[in-house]
């Protein structure tokens, strides 16, 4: 599959998708392990609904919030 970075907004970069997929130790890189996974999203049209890894709505989310992340 597909090779994403964590500031491109798509499913499999975003905290919801439960796609099988692995990420880098960093949370920058990510790597679809399958095209399509299961929405999990607080809200939104597309709960519950299967979303191929590239697809990206309103409701998308980083995996990781580097704001809060100490150093």
């Amino acid at each position: 599959m597909s090779c994403w970075g964590k500031n491109q907004q798509v499913c499999a970069t975003c905290r919801y998708w439960c796609g099988s997929r692995d990420i880098d130790f960093t949370a920058s890189h990510f790597h679809a392990l399958h095209s399509q996974g299961l929405c999990q999203g607080p809200f939104g049209s597309f709960r519950g609904v299967e979303m191929g890894e590239g697809s990206s709505c309103q409701a998308w989310e980083p995996f990781r919030d580097d704001s809060t992340t100490r150093y």
